[in-house]
């Protein structure tokens, strides 16, 4: 089941080309990363598909629900009613976390579903704890940010994404804020979501992880889709020239 559908999605920022044609899908329990130098229009692809940005040109869908198109190549958006249901199907866990300082952690997971989707309470607590056990934090519910690690953090901001009980889950470069030895611990969590089968995106610049979780690999460079394929495709038979330099140190020695 197809739950994402891009088609030559065009971005630009004070005039400089960010996206220029991009289309990609996303399936049911699918898990895609993507991968590419910095500025090739990673995360801002991201931002395009979860609302944060507004695109220029192009159609996305979302599980048969048009969130924009473009006739006669100027966007047209949704009604506001069909893009706040598109909204719950997407979650997004951002690369520095974004937890509110002033709330708890169990707050924090809580605010969205009770005050957006509007969850009783008791309901969204004892998910949250729930979230809070399956990643291995139940001791923190009455912690606030400034006392949790970084890996800690960012488990956090995943189980709040989780909590809305989202679709398609996108990250932006989830471990990029970390310490290399707290980098393990949110992998490890988005490992067993990929087990799970839920359906996400990854931006990332971990080549193992990308190569070991993902069912399908993205190289992005200057603001288009160079190559995709399956990770043993990209990693370790690219075909195009620009993908097998960027791949270089990570041949299969490495």
């Amino acid at each position: 089941m197809q739950i994402l559908h891009v088609e030559n999605l065009r971005k630009s920022f004070d005039g400089q080309t960010i996206l220029s044609n991009v289309s990609l899908e996303i399936s049911k329990g699918e898990v895609i990363a993507v991968i590419g130098p910095s500025g090739s229009g990673k995360s801002t692809l991201l931002r395009c598909l979860t609302l944060l940005e507004r695109i220029d040109q192009g159609k996305i869908t979302v599980e048969g629900d048009v969130m924009v198109d473009s006739p006669n190549g100027h966007p047209r958006y949704a009604p506001e009613e069909t893009l706040r249901k598109i909204r719950l199907k997407l979650g997004m866990v951002f690369q520095n976390f974004n937890l509110f300082p002033h709330f708890s952690v169990l707050q924090n997971i809580t605010e969205a579903p009770v005050h957006v989707a509007g969850v009783p309470y008791e309901v969204a607590k004892a998910n949250a704890l729930e979230l809070l056990e399956k990643i291995g934090l139940s001791d923190k519910a009455d912690a606030y940010p400034y006392q949790l690690s970084g890996g800690q953090s960012q488990r956090v901001a995943i189980a709040r994404a989780l909590a809305m009980k989202p679709d398609v889950l996108f990250f932006d470069e989830p471990t990029s804020a970390l310490d290399p030895e707290l980098t393990g611990e949110v992998l490890k969590v988005i490992r067993a979501l990929a087990a799970e089968h839920m359906t996400m995106m990854v931006v990332t610049h971990e080549m193992a992880f990308a190569r070991d979780v993902a069912d399908r690999v993205i190289f992005m460079d200057n603001g288009q889709i160079i190559e995709t394929g399956t990770p043993d495709q990209i990693f370790l038979n690219p075909t195009n020239e620009r993908t097998k330099t960027f791949l270089q140190r990570f041949s299969e020695n490495g």
